[in-house]
């Protein structure tokens, strides 16, 4: 006779393993889970040794509170916390861990010798458990503070074993734990050390990650990734009582192809969130290329009751309750320290100058109320030289204090044209190459975007001759969902007959220029979205295709009137340091440097 029952109580073990499945899912979970212990501890001194990619051997060692023998013993207890004991605690967590499984967890899948003595007692206790099992737990004579000792990662489940990666990609993990907590507590000073067995000569135990103590964010980014690179970052800072971000942004120009280097911390607590990262992309959208990634150390703190923490096991994911106001927040705050191209406000009157980054150059800086003017009207067409020749109202900034772009592309002087493509110029002891193309580009997408965004409408000019061109059936109900925006875009067209269309009309500063290549562009972008309706979300590309298609694209050796009418231009508009596709339009060469290359330093 059959059992008929089938469901039944699953045994004590099996269910521990699971939960370490869910918290354990490589030996990086363990570092992470036992330096946020560490830091709850109060430690300000924390060194992580490693062996084989941390399958052999990960040791903690920190100087925080330590734990009595009690406590010692019932922290591998699953439940077992002394952070959340009751149901309003969930709303108010502030700490790293809050669980009450990453011991038990760890211990269910590894051998753990934990060693620990709080402050001002005399001897210490240790607690050995293998396989979940506690076994000897005695006297230990050791410092203040916690050491644990995780040895032989899954032998105890050979097909997690048998999931792990080299050694190098399982170090690599670890190593990027260290790096997004060592950033998010610069205060702790961080150790992590890749140990070799005693005979093996390879000058270790290696150490691989090294922070001072009692640094600050910008120290502690030099910390990991050296000094050189604070010339490329810009600080970022935003928010209200509610929800503030700060941090540092790096300059379009060193972006990378993945989004490894995107660190967001929502209370001091790293985090994946797509959304953010999709507000990171928009707030960067006008000066980088699609697919590309800045380095982006962003912290956001929010008051606990408007973040729900518990909702993954390994705590890498939050729900806000306002997503949508906290999205805004990282864009704007983004778009903000970009628009200035580096240059940082200096508000005081008592001194005329401050050192600002400008594109890697530093400059004279009195930005009024930390405001950049730019392009309020453009000249008219009278005496058009493309976009080069489009020169600003003198009286409408008459009244203006001047800002630090205006000063300072008013102070070059052009010396010359290379290859028909740049610009040279000088400043005081500074030579600088400006590519004309993207320089023109950036001007022309600047003004584009703000006659889109003040009248809804790009001024358009009816073309002497219409044009005529040909869609394709997908692209025929690309054209009729889209038809209004194409309109506000500044084009004018209609259906003439059977699949082809008029162009009566182009933004204005198309004018005298085939735009039937550019609008096909347009289209075939547009028809590969999988909604038409997405077209809203791609308004900026669109005036990135017009302003790239109004300017001139081959060599052009510029007049002297056209090259200061391009100066101005770039001294009235944001994001002047780079094109809207993410390129650099201004390098510098100091004095120095050049005086290095001929050996006269």
């Amino acid at each position: 006779m059959t059992e008929r029952n089938k469901i039944k109580i699953m045994p004590e073990a099996l269910a521990i393993k699971i939960a370490a499945g869910e918290v354990i899912e490589r030996p990086a979970s363990v570092v992470k889970e036992l330096v946020e212990n560490s830091i709850d501890a109060k430690a300000d001194d924390i060194a992580v040794y490693i062996h084989d990619g941390g399958r052999k051997l990960i040791k903690v060692i920190d100087n925080g509170e330590g734990m009595t023998r009690d406590d010692a013993v019932i922290a591998f207890e699953r439940h077992a916390t002394s952070k959340v004991l009751k149901e309003e605690d969930l709303y108010t967590i502030n700490t790293m861990g809050f669980r009450g499984e990453a011991l038990p967890s760890i211990a269910a899948v590894s051998e753990i010798i934990l060693t620990t003595k709080p402050l001002g007692e005399i001897s210490g206790t240790t607690v050995k458990v293998k396989n979940g099992e506690i076994g000897e737990v005695g006297d230990a004579g050791c410092a203040d503070g916690t050491t644990v000792e995780v040895r032989n990662i899954f032998f105890n489940t050979p097909a997690r074993l048998k999931f792990m990666r080299s050694i190098s990609t399982e170090t690599g993990h670890i190593s990027d734990t260290i790096t997004r907590l060592a950033l998010a507590y610069p205060s702790i000073r961080f150790r992590l050390y890749n140990h070799v067995p005693a005979g093996i000569k390879q000058g270790n135990n290696a150490g691989m990650v090294e922070t001072s103590l009692r640094a600050d964010l910008r120290m502690r980014i030099a910390d990991i990734f050296g000094r050189d690179f604070l010339k490329g970052i810009i600080p970022l800072e935003a928010g209200d009582d509610v929800v503030r971000a700060h941090g540092f942004i790096a300059r379009p120009e060193s972006a990378h192809s993945t989004t490894k280097w995107l660190f967001v911390y929502v209370n001091n607590r790293w985090i994946r969130d797509r959304g953010i990262n999709h507000a990171i992309a928009n707030g960067y959208r006008n000066c980088l290329a699609n697919g590309k990634y800045p380095f982006v150390a962003l912290f956001i703190n929010i008051a606990p009751q408007h973040v729900d923490v518990n909702v993954h096991p390994t705590k890498c994911e939050v729900r806000f309750g306002n997503p949508k106001g906290v999205y805004e927040l990282v864009k704007n705050a983004i778009e903000a320290a970009l628009a200035p191209s580096y240059v940082q406000p200096y508000n005081s009157t008592s001194l005329p100058f401050k050192k600002a980054w400008h594109g890697g150059v530093e400059l004279p800086d009195r930005v009024r109320d930390g405001a950049v003017l730019y392009d309020a009207a453009a000249s008219t067409h009278e005496d058009r030289f493309e976009i080069y020749s489009q020169v600003f109202d003198k009286a409408e900034f008459a009244e203006s204090a001047p800002d630090a772009k205006s000063l300072f592309f008013g102070e070059l002087e052009v010396i010359g044209r290379l290859w028909l493509e740049y610009l040279l110029c000088q400043r005081e002891n500074e030579f600088y190459i400006i590519d004309q193309h993207a320089a023109a580009e950036r001007i022309a997408f600047e003004k584009l975007k703000k006659e889109y965004y003040d009248n809804r409408r790009v001024p358009s000019q009816m073309l002497l001759l219409p044009q005529q061109v040909e869609f394709s059936l997908q692209e025929l109900d690309v054209m009729e969902s889209s038809m209004q925006t194409l309109i506000n875009l500044g084009f004018d067209i209609e259906p003439f007959s059977g699949n082809t269309f008029i162009i009566r009309a182009v933004p204005d500063m198309l004018s005298g220029k085939d735009c039937r290549d550019l609008i096909k562009g347009m289209i075939d972008e547009l028809a590969s979205l999988e909604t038409s309706f997405k077209i809203e979300g791609k308004l900026d590309d669109m005036l990135v295709r017009i302003a790239c298609h109004s300017v001139i694209r081959g060599k052009r050796s510029l007049s002297d009137e056209e090259a200061k009418a391009l100066l101005k231009g770039l001294s009235r508009v944001d994001f002047s340091g780079n094109c809207p596709h993410g390129r650099p339009i201004i390098k510098a060469i100091s004095k120095r440097e050049i005086e290095k290359m001929f050996k006269r330093r």
